[in-house]
């Protein structure tokens, strides 16, 4: 059983009876999409996702054969949004087990390869006809274990002076893409200067971590679409499991000028979030693409 369910509202008293029962209604609804329509028509992949919430829910993806006989490939936890941003440069590839996918895009303001779980196998089929490496991705995440911590102090002038800094980090990245080694160096050169920085403030002036380090995005664990996120909280909303009736915190984090839509559960969340505090969490990373 997938342990992202919790994330949605399916914690308390959710047993694998229970995941069984829900699991098998969604399998034998009438309604559907059609995911893909496979090698010399010998399987048809279904998507048939049932909505327990604002925007999750869960999606049970099916194979049926030619004879009409129906195997149940994976059945996951989602959570949608529809802010897409258009990437230039965008790869998917296949998982080991079942019909599912990974996608990966590059991320300048954030500073690296982004690796998320793709909700929406269908669009992917579709694009198999396309030879245009870019597309438009909207990212979203689940998390089972956040904490709201206190913001770190600036001022109006500090603020712009981050805003600018990482604007122009932009641009270098972006020029150091097109083979500009000039560019290339100036961030290493940035990323060194701004390690031995926060190493001394934490090492020398034993100061925490998190008073030094505004925001954060980075890998977590051996999967690759897990990321461990720190960011401000520019956002929220409080809503629930309609089946459950569970609480669910719905969470706009700001990391790096880059907004990440986050749901979580009530009782996985240490502290109550404001607007203006920090999401500090590790959190599982989808994306619809289109």
């Amino acid at each position: 059983m997938n342990r992202y369910f919790r994330a949605i509202g399916f914690l308390d008293n959710f047993t694998i009876r229970d995941y069984e029962h829900i699991v098998e209604d969604i399998t034998f609804r009438p309604e559907g999409s059609v995911v893909a329509d496979n090698l010399n028509a010998k399987y048809l992949i279904l998507d048939k996702c049932l909505d327990c919430g604002e925007n999750f829910g869960i999606c049970v993806r099916i194979i049926k054969d030619d004879k009409g006989n129906i195997h149940r490939d994976s059945v996951f936890p989602y959570f949608r949004t529809e802010d897409y941003v258009k990437h230039e440069y965008c790869s998917f590839e296949k998982k080991i087990t079942g019909e599912e996918f990974l996608g990966v895009y590059e991320d300048l303001n954030l500073g690296e390869n982004i690796f998320f779980y793709v909700q929406n196998s269908d669009e992917l089929y579709k694009r198999k006809q396309l030879k245009d490496t870019s597309c438009s991705i909207s990212i979203s995440g689940l998390s089972i274990a956040g904490n709201v911590i206190l913001p770190i102090k600036k001022n109006d002038v500090e603020r712009e002076n981050a805003k600018e800094f990482n604007k122009n980090r932009v641009d270098l990245l972006s020029k150091a893409n097109d083979g500009d080694h000039n560019a290339f160096a100036t961030v290493r050169y940035d990323d060194i200067l701004t390690n031995v920085m926060v190493s001394e403030q934490i090492f020398v002036e034993s100061m925490d971590i998190y008073t030094v380090v505004d925001s954060s995005f980075i890998p977590c664990g051996a999967e690759c679409d897990l990321y461990s996120v720190l960011g401000e909280i520019s956002d929220f909303k409080k809503t629930e499991n309609y089946l459950t009736g569970e609480s669910v915190y719905i969470l706009s984090v700001s990391v790096k000028e880059q907004i990440i839509k986050i749901c979580i559960n009530e009782k996985d969340l240490f502290g109550e979030p404001q607007v203006g505090f920090r999401f500090k969490g590790t959190v599982w990373l989808q994306g619809r693409v289109k």
